[in-house]
């Protein structure tokens, strides 16, 4: 069983456990629309070609990048207005790009994806049925391989793979935003929030600085 997996069934496992053992709980479905920045230092990624004639994918400076987080959260209330939440999310951020000069007219979209473990520490200032509400935490995203699809002019288009490191990449986030609770059980929150990429653990992807935006948004039942 390989390290990746090990992980993901320990992350798994953990939330389960905490419905199944402790009171005060909530499960949330989770999304958040998201811009990714990165700033590129010259940087070539080489896809897979798979028997096909391919070209690198060149990346150098501000790249911003579409996409999305989605998932399973588990909050657990340990005081007044004080929470933490652990979960399972799973993130797609889409840069698209012009081909290079010397290759000819046409895009490349790569699609970078990755499963994000959440650790976060959560504070509603109220106890009113509509709260401010804050969060701060740690990300971890451990990397998939990415999708590539190269349109070419008058050419057939390319859907190729790209692999990643599979070393865990560490953020660290910090959200503001509204808690509103709907009825007895059920609670909305939303909240911009910012993530900062802190890098992984030795590799070369330290080397590209990157942030995101984005407006986390939670349903919850509470048990």
């Amino acid at each position: 069983m390989t390290l990746t997996l090990r992980l993901l069934m320990a992350f798994l496992w953990f939330p389960a456990a905490l419905v199944f053992g402790q009171p005060n709980l909530s499960v949330s479905a989770t999304v958040a629309p998201t811009y990714s920045h990165t700033f590129y230092k010259s940087r070539f990624f080489y896809p897979n070609s798979d028997g096909q004639v391919v070209e690198p994918i060149y990346m150098s400076g501000k790249r911003w990048a579409p996409g999305y987080s989605g998932g399973i959260s588990i909050l657990y209330n340990y005081a007044p207005g004080w929470s933490v939440a652990s979960g399972i999310w799973y993130q797609q951020l889409t840069t698209r790009q012009a081909r290079q000069t010397a290759a000819g007219d046409g895009t490349t979209t790569v699609r970078n994806r990755a499963i994000r473990f959440p650790i976060l520490l959560n504070y509603a200032s109220s106890m009113k049925r509509l709260s401010p509400y804050f969060s701060m935490g740690f990300l971890t995203d451990i990397p998939l391989s990415a999708r590539v699809v190269v349109v070419r002019a008058g050419e057939s288009t390319q859907n190729l793979i790209l692999e990643n490191s599979s070393r865990p990449i560490f953020n660290f986030m910090l959200g503001a935003g509204a808690k509103y609770r709907l009825t007895r059980r059920y609670t909305l929150m939303a909240q911009p929030a910012w993530t900062y990429q802190l890098g992984q653990l030795g590799g070369a992807n330290t080397d590209n600085p990157s942030y995101e935006l984005s407006l986390l948004t939670q349903l919850a039942y509470s048990f």
